[in-house]
């Protein structure tokens, strides 16, 4: 503060009830500011009526199984890849996010829904991308566990957003008995994000702008999950 300057002078009460004086109310707008931006080490509660409280991202392979590899990109490398930005945007937003994996380790399939079964209220997103010997097929499908209602949802929630602005081929939604569904008791999703043995879809895969629009599109689905 300037020593020259002389000191404003106070505003006088205006008597109505429930006002907060001018020093609180700024210093509530800058923590709703902080803890947008996600700079504040707390904890910001979902928006009214989520169905749950924490998400669980999971980087498909890693370590020694590294996925399917076509064109000199190999598919665990892009699954972190995605999954560290989702976290960003979902922690950006107030929801605590864990990852079962944050670097290029193996993880069992048991231990990644072991991980997630240690919290409640949890929607468990797997992401992979996917490989087929037809190299003509692409486009982007979300898996669930047959039988979960719950889990149909998701998939469809982040399925409808991947093919919002994504142009590729919307392969829809799908049940499968993938063991990673079945084991975790939360509400779960396997999104396979495009199939890397089609040179086009693999190109654009192997790109940082296109795997932001992935995560963008994935972290929306999910916060649209109610």
């Amino acid at each position: 503060m300037n020593p020259n300057r002389s000191r404003p002078r106070k505003k006088r009460s205006t008597g109505r009830p429930n006002q907060l004086p001018i020093w609180s109310r700024r210093r509530s707008l800058w923590a709703l500011l902080l803890a947008g931006l996600g700079i504040l080490g707390v904890r910001v509660a979902p928006a009214s009526g989520a169905r749950f409280s924490r998400v669980v991202l999971d980087p498909g392979h890693g370590g020694k199984d590294g996925g399917s590899k076509w064109y000199g990109v190999t598919e665990k490398d892009l699954t972190l890849d995605v999954a560290q930005r989702v976290q960003r945007l979902l922690q950006a937003k107030g929801m605590p996010t864990v990852l079962t994996r944050t670097s290029d380790v193996f993880v069992e399939l048991d231990d990644r829904a072991i991980k997630a079964n240690k919290y409640s209220d949890v929607v468990f997103v797997s992401i992979h991308f996917n490989a087929h010997r037809d190299r003509s097929i692409k486009g982007i499908e979300t898996f669930y566990y047959p039988g979960s209602n719950d889990g149909k949802a998701l998939a469809s929630a982040i399925q409808k957003e991947l093919g919002s602005r994504i142009r590729s081929t919307d392969r829809g939604v799908k049940p499968a008995k993938l063991k990673v569904l079945r084991l975790t008791k939360g509400t779960a999703a396997l999104v396979e994000c495009g199939f890397i043995s089609n040179r086009w879809e693999c190109q654009r895969c192997a790109t940082t702008w296109f795997r932001q629009i992935l995560a963008e599109e994935i972290a929306e689905g999910i916060l649209n999950y109610r």
